[in-house]
């Protein structure tokens, strides 16, 4: 049975909300084919509108009654463990507890991206260059938090307190200095974080990143006992 045929069957198949993604479909199911084949396959399918190509390397079956499925896609950038994936933006502020602000779209960071950024529809994915283990996952989390700081809308004070006083206490300095290498975050948000952990007398190497000669604007956090 020829390759064409063998991938339009599985098209057929296809529930009408169920999204394909290309280079998981040739490697688990028509390797042994050609993938310069394989692929011509799949865009003669786009031109003859049996697929719709809803990002690169992303298409979903051609049909009235589909519906845009977001969990699909969000769960295949976290990965079946929740380790190839992570929120950021205003469902990782959700997550803590330090805004309730409502947004329409979701922001995330994930190891199996394709390109450096993708959006597709509500969906930006940004690639992260290091394993997403828990350690490390902390440290971006505060990372991204601290950086965006003043420009988080609905922004709780008395939350984010709390939240940095549970960040300092199971901090890992090694995940941090790991993150640092792999990753750019302003010396003000170095600064910040570095000021929350000596505020609870947790060992860090921070300072290693900045000037002791220059001033940090760093904002005010009230200490929790």
């Amino acid at each position: 049975m020829s390759c064409r045929i063998k991938i339009e069957e599985y098209v057929d198949g296809l529930d009408d909300e169920d999204i394909i993604f290309i280079s998981k479909l040739y490697s688990e199911k028509f390797s042994k084919y050609s993938e310069g084949a394989f692929f011509k396959i799949m865009e003669r399918m786009v031109k003859e509108k049996k697929l719709v190509r809803l990002s690169k390397g992303i298409y979903f079956k051609n049909s009235e009654n589909y519906t845009y499925n977001v969990d699909t896609i969000l769960n295949y950038y976290f990965g079946e463990n929740n380790d190839n994936g992570m929120y950021i933006g205003y469902q990782l502020y959700h997550k803590y507890g330090i805004s309730d602000a409502i947004k329409d779209y979701f922001e995330l960071y994930s190891t199996i991206v394709d390109q450096d950024k993708k959006n597709i529809g509500n969906i930006a994915i940004s690639k992260v260059p290091m394993e997403l283990n828990y350690d490390n996952t902390r440290i971006i989390e505060a990372f991204e938090i601290l950086q965006n700081y003043d420009s988080i809308e609905k922004f709780s004070k008395e939350k984010f307190s709390i939240y940095a006083r549970q960040f300092a206490l199971g901090y890992n300095d090694e995940s941090a200095l790991r993150v640092l290498e792999k990753m750019k975050y302003k010396k003000s948000s170095i600064a910040f974080m570095k000021s929350i952990l000596d505020m609870y007398r947790v060992n860090n190497s921070l300072g290693k990143y900045l000037n002791c000669a220059s001033k940090y604007k760093i904002p005010k956090v009230s200490k929790v006992k």
